[in-house]
């Protein structure tokens, strides 16, 4: 959205929310969280089976559903859309609706193809409404914490992130997009977006060198099982398992000079109101490189265990109220460029393990 359209946008009491595509995500992505968000509500569904539609409008109160989505977008009721279509999707329904005036809010990742970026740039800036990709994790102050961590050196230099996001496949994700190589089916772009915003905001992304590996052997020539490692001048390592066929562990490690700070069950908040703990294990011996030694709680004879606890939060309330306040100009908007870097990396990294090839951050 363009400063000028921003200058011009009437306060807003309620926004009102339509939703295309009425897949399994929206109850747990919108249609319930936005119970506990002030000032929004749903009020349309847009779906080609009607009768779908019509069921999740009935279970959750929403008035209206229609069988287009371009009649939807076309409803002046309607100030924002959630788009919940499948991968190949995205690109198209963004751009109609932002041309339609309508703000979008767009499951993750933003599209496919690398070629529609710039068409999208050019319609996000045109456009009289805001765009965010939903990447919820992003929304939780636990990523302000490790940033600090790292900027403060309070624990010293970052040496290593590993992460594992590793959720089983439900049913083998039969008759689901994840099993379908042309709608960004595999684990890789469906988990790696969370790896590569991790990085994005706790390191930044720049002058990392990429390298990647996976046997492709799920369905349909999917990778069910991918690898990744991110490389920086600085000597950090970051590495990456995604999986839908291995035992569920969704975690983020971090080892700095002095402590290692790990964060267990990374996703346990999309599904409701939980608290989010990061545990930090400081060993006795290296103590004197820690900085702002007096600030840390009392050491045992070995090590310290500490640990930051967060008030229970939903990662998709905290998503919807971000969105929200962007959209009344009380919060600023996330720049589309940060989207639109993970596509290109989710692009590149995802062919890399075919190629072989190294691939490079801008």
């Amino acid at each position: 959205m363009n400063a000028t359209a921003a200058a011009q946008e009437p306060a807003m009491r309620d926004i009102r929310f339509g939703i295309i595509g009425c897949s399994a995500i929206a109850p747990r992505a919108l249609l319930e969280p936005i119970r506990h968000v002030a000032g929004a509500r749903v009020t349309a569904l847009a779906n080609r089976t009607v009768a779908k539609a019509g069921e999740m409008a009935d279970r959750f109160g929403v008035s209206v559903v229609y069988r287009h989505a371009e009649d939807m977008l076309k409803d002046p009721e309607i100030d924002a859309v959630y788009i919940a279509l499948s991968n190949d999707l995205h690109a198209e329904w963004i751009g109609k609706a932002l041309r339609a005036h309508k703000h979008v809010l767009v499951e993750k990742p933003l599209c496919l193809n690398t070629a529609d970026l710039a068409p999208l740039a050019a319609t996000v800036e045109q456009s009289s409404a805001y765009l965010l990709e939903g990447v919820m994790v992003q929304h939780h102050p636990w990523q302000h914490e490790l940033r600090r961590m790292v900027e403060s050196g309070c624990y010293g230099r970052l040496r290593s992130i590993e992460t594992s996001l590793c959720i089983p496949a439900k049913e083998g994700h039969a008759d689901n997009y994840r099993s379908r190589p042309e709608q960004g089916g595999g684990c890789f772009w469906d988990l790696g977006v969370y790896w590569l915003q991790l990085l994005q905001a706790v390191v930044g992304l720049e002058q990392a060198e990429f390298h990647s590996q996976s046997d492709f052997d799920g369905p349909h020539g999917c990778d069910w099982t991918f690898r990744a490692q991110a490389r920086y001048p600085s000597g950090l390592e970051a590495s990456a398992l995604f999986s839908f066929e291995r035992p569920y562990r969704c975690a983020h490690v971090l080892t700095f000079d002095s402590a290692v700070v790990t964060l267990k069950d990374c996703f346990r908040a999309n599904l409701g109101f939980y608290k989010i703990t990061l545990r930090t294990e400081i060993k006795k011996d290296i103590m004197p490189n820690i900085t702002d030694v007096d600030a840390l709680p009392g050491l045992s004879q070995t090590s310290s265990h500490t640990k930051t606890v967060f008030e229970p939060m939903n990662y998709y309330v905290n998503q919807l109220n971000t969105f929200c306040s962007i959209i009344r100009g009380e919060a600023e908007p996330i720049p589309f460029r940060e989207a639109a870097e993970r596509v290109r990396l989710l692009a590149a990294i995802h062919e890399a393990a075919r190629s072989g090839e190294t691939i490079y951050a801008v």
